[in-house]
């Protein structure tokens, strides 16, 4: 075989000998069809080319197959070559090649010569029950066959798929801080607050997966990460088809500040792909598609005592499964807790209960508002255009005016302000399965979590969530899907404030402005402060001294999201009791100028909303009960 068989993008490879050994294997007669020759027709190599769809695999070993391995002896002893030893396999789906050890005395090995003085990475077999790795240009580039390395080659690339990597430059491997190598990095997806999130090809299975990388493991990171870690560890979400599940962590060690958690790499997210949708009947369409398998979702959250607290169209991806249809999962638990000791307030603006706004007892029924708000994004286009530019009291009565609509009967009850009035997951199923509904009352409380041990601190619960290689009592995780025992979330666990109120796209107009349904209203894009329905915080109100970000991109790097106003949706992290209104992303200006009158009652500068002050001032009293 020769380089006419050259086909760009596929993957060839030649198996180049490097001991004596390899080198009578290579000019074995058994070989003659995948010998490379040189000028003078002497096989210098063996030619592999994975090209063909009917043949994406090549194998390796002393009888039956492609590429024959003798099982010599000499007096150094023998090679102990199994029938089937060894196989490159060609995964179509991205473009990689796998190299598998199917010997009997796992005697195949990537290894790294002494002579050799460029950079290539040497990925070992991670796993004793499945024997397969990348191999790659730069990845892999020696390997070795039978007992103490008896066959021994360089593989050379004529051509690689890798689809989407950029083949002229070296491979990123990581994690970073990690000597074992898990993945080849592709390309950054984004970043929240504490985390940053990329697409990246498992050096075990050649597939693409997401990994979060959390920014940082101590303070409230650390928090937020172990909540997230120990939350998706559990059995039931694990296995749960609409909950995005954890495959594998690195990090978070007792003295590691860094962490990495692994997850399947979804199609996208619910926002990008309603804007592909080509009209309003598709998108309803759609979200009964969503709404019933993120109340499946939800229905587990509940059974295992956890509140996600920021359910939105960025935090629900979407796949396509085996039949083409539209599989959707929830994502993102990085705000996740006990309902038993949630109580700041956390989530995204248009998507938050009324009881988390106003700092009221938080239960699972906040994902269901949250879910029902979800819907009438999808539904309603001047809603989802505009949401960002309402109060508190203006969303949550517009939602609950939506509610009232004939289409919306089967989900009215999800858009009850107080929570006891909510239906559960569970009945919410019931109800569009029968369209049946029955008063009720809130159900008891939750029973108590399973105590913490008091000396497990944060770092040692995220260590053990977290650990690479596990103990008996916390062994680590690992893709087959084996974990410990859940961690008990109880009275003891942190709570720490992360939100973020949407900042209004549109100016104040006093003169009249376009309603969020397209109607002209007088001040309909008042500037007044997410979180309050009766004018700015106060010191002392729930929201006063939160980080603001705008109704932006949850992909948007950290620094810069108080500055930038990108179009998205984005949870925001507070950046400590220092936080004034001054260090808002200001409504009606850039941080630092002059519009900082607008947050400062008694300054002026702004005569409408002055009068605003004034009538708000002569009411004082009469509206707390709206607080």
């Amino acid at each position: 075989m020769d380089e006419a068989s050259y086909e760009s993008g596929t993957p060839i490879l030649v198996l180049v000998p490097l001991n004596g050994a390899a080198r009578k294997a290579t000019e074995n007669v058994l070989n003659g069809y995948y010998q490379y020759l040189d000028s003078e027709q002497f096989p210098t190599g063996l030619w592999i080319n994975l090209s063909d769809p009917s043949k994406p695999t090549c194998t390796l070993g002393r009888a039956h197959t492609d590429i024959h391995l003798p099982d010599a002896k000499t007096s150094k002893g023998s090679a102990f070559i199994s029938d089937l030893h060894a196989s490159f396999e060609f995964i179509p789906e991205t473009g990689a090649v796998l190299l598998w050890d199917h010997s009997g005395n796992a005697s195949v090995e990537p290894f790294t010569p002494n002579h050799v003085s460029g950079h290539s990475w040497t990925v070992k077999f991670r796993s004793h029950t499945r024997r397969s790795v990348v191999v790659a240009r730069g990845i892999n580039s020696y390997v070795a066959f039978g007992k103490d390395k008896w066959y021994q080659f360089e593989i050379q690339w004529h051509s690689e798929a890798m689809y989407g990597f950029n083949k002229e430059h070296p491979y990123i491997l990581g994690p970073a801080q990690s000597s074992p190598k898990r993945y080849v990095e592709l390309e950054k997806l984004g970043g929240g607050a504490y985390g940053t999130v990329y697409s990246a090809m498992d050096t075990t299975t050649g597939l693409l997966i997401a990994i979060k990388r959390f920014h940082s493991l101590s303070g409230k990171y650390l928090t937020f990460a172990t909540r997230e870690v120990a939350n998706l560890r559990k059995k039931e979400l694990r296995q749960h088809p609409h909950i995005l599940r954890i495959l594998d962590s690195a990090g978070g060690g007792e003295k590691e500040d860094w962490g990495e958690i692994f997850m399947p790499l979804q199609r996208g997210s619910l926002k990008d792909l309603l804007g592909e949708m080509e009209t309003e009947a598709r998108r309803w369409e759609l979200s009964n598609v969503v709404l019933r398998q993120m109340l499946l979702a939800l229905e587990c959250l509940e059974a295992n005592r956890i509140v996600h607290r920021d359910v939105k169209p960025d935090n629900i991806l979407w796949d396509l499964d085996e039949h083409g249809l539209y599989t959707f999962c929830l994502g993102d638990f990085g705000l996740s807790n006990d309902p038993k000791v949630a109580t700041t307030t956390a989530g995204t603006a248009p998507f938050m209960a009324p009881e988390v706004f106003y700092r009221q007892r938080q239960t699972t029924k906040i994902d269901v508002w949250s879910l029902y708000a979800t819907i009438v994004w999808m539904r309603d286009g001047p809603f989802r255009a505009t949401c960002s530019s309402l109060s508190a009291h203006e969303l949550h009565t517009h939602l609950t005016e939506t509610s009232k609509l004939p289409e919306y009967s089967n989900v009215r009850r999800m858009a009850a302000w107080h929570p006891t009035q909510r239906p559960s997951p569970s009945q919410q199923l019931h109800i569009l399965d029968n369209g049946d509904y029955d008063d009720f009352d809130e159900r008891g409380g939750y029973a108590p979590a399973d105590p913490v041990d008091p000396e497990d601190d944060l770092a040692n619960q995220f260590s053990s969530s977290m650990s690479l290689g596990g103990t008996s009592t916390n062994p680590a995780l690992s893709y087959g899907g084996s974990g410990s025992s859940d961690y008990p979330a109880g009275p003891n666990s942190p709570e720490v404030a992360y939100y973020e109120p949407y900042a209004p796209q549109y100016p104040y107009s006093a003169g009249g402005g376009r309603g969020h349904h397209g109607k002209s209203s007088a001040g309909n894009y008042e500037p007044l402060p997410m979180g309050s329905s009766d004018g700015p915080r106060e010191p002392g109100s729930p929201l006063r001294d939160a980080w603001v970000a705008p109704y932006g991109n949850a992909y948007t790097p950290l620094d810069s999201q108080a500055t930038a106003v990108p179009d998205g949706m984005v949870t925001a992290i507070p950046v400590g009791d220092n936080a004034s209104y001054t260090t808002l992303v200001d409504q009606r200006g850039q941080p630092g100028s002059s519009s900082q009158a607008y947050f400062d009652e008694g300054q002026g500068g702004y005569p409408e909303y002055d009068e605003y002050l004034e009538e708000r001032r002569r009411l004082k009293g009469k509206n707390r009960s709206c607080m």
